[in-house]
């Protein structure tokens, strides 16, 4: 992408970072998908630079932002659609058919990513995170609520408020065995994590490692999700969407959850007073 995309040509240069690549540090830009380098060719050559770079005796942080799957999906630019090999079905030329075709095409590039990683001897003694930075579908969709009915049942509106604010999320620890966290996590906890993963000084984090036990994380929308209730002005049972009557409920749960909105509100507090008020700046 561009530098002026959300302004990161400012941004990134006023943060610790060796090289900063837009668009027009890329040899390759023979294809372009929805006005962005493809995922395939950014990943090929991402993994260049990072070879290039690579030293024995100082490990390397690269952050990689593909876009083939944003919205509006299309797909447009795409050289060679044998490349997407999912039958969408009924659902083809649709939004939704869509969405699930340039998911399907991010996969596969992901999987050119790891292969190459693998070519250039990087894969073994690389820990890889992959995340979507925010959802990719609206919260209502009339295909994507036929295509849950069909395999869920009936989709509540606690379902679609879960499901509109999930995103993929996944992490390879080279001698690490799979382990799935059940529990739900932000972003914002990805720089904790690490810190722990690689030996750093955390500093100051408003997120919690993903081996931590907070059970719960909190939206820039003054929402929380937990492991078995979301808060959405008052709190919900994510089993059922029933109201959860907090008066009746044990006096310990009470508490917890007056003071998981409490610490809701304090984070969001920080948040808006680093980011809109530059507090950081003061």
């Amino acid at each position: 992408m561009s530098g002026s995309f959300w302004n990161r040509n400012n941004v990134y240069k006023r943060l610790p970072v060796d090289h900063i690549d837009f668009i027009d540090q890329f040899e390759d830009t023979s294809e372009m998908v929805n006005g962005y380098l493809s995922d395939e060719l950014l990943y090929i050559q991402a993994v260049q630079k990072l070879k290039t770079r690579q030293t024995q005796d100082k490990p390397i942080f690269q952050f990689i932002v593909a876009a083939s799957s944003h919205t509006g999906f299309g797909l447009e630019g795409l050289q060679d659609r044998s490349k997407i090999s999912i039958d969408v079905g009924k659902y083809q030329d649709t939004y939704f058919g869509h969405y699930l075709e340039a998911v399907n095409y991010a996969d596969y590039a992901f999987g050119v990513l790891l292969e190459k990683l693998k070519q250039e001897n990087l894969y073994e003694d690389t820990v890889i995170l992959v995340f979507g930075d925010h959802n990719g579908l609206p919260m209502v969709n009339e295909e994507l609520e036929d295509f849950l009915q069909e395999r869920h049942g009936e989709i509540k509106e606690i379902d679609r408020k879960l499901t509109y604010t999930r995103v993929a999320a996944g992490m390879r620890i080279p001698g690490i065995e799979p382990l799935k966290i059940n529990k739900p996590i932000s972003k914002l906890d990805i720089k904790p994590t690490f810190s722990i993963l690689f030996g750093l000084s955390d500093g100051i984090s408003l997120g919690t490692s993903f081996f931590g036990t907070k059970d719960y994380v909190s939206l820039n929308n003054e929402r929380i999700i937990a492991e078995d209730s979301y808060f959405d002005e008052v709190w919900y049972k994510r089993s059922t969407g029933e109201i959860i009557d907090e008066e009746n409920c044990a006096e310990d749960q009470k508490q917890k959850l007056i003071q998981r909105v409490q610490n809701m509100k304090e984070e969001l507090a920080i948040s808006l007073s680093t980011n809109i008020h530059n507090l950081l700046a003061q």
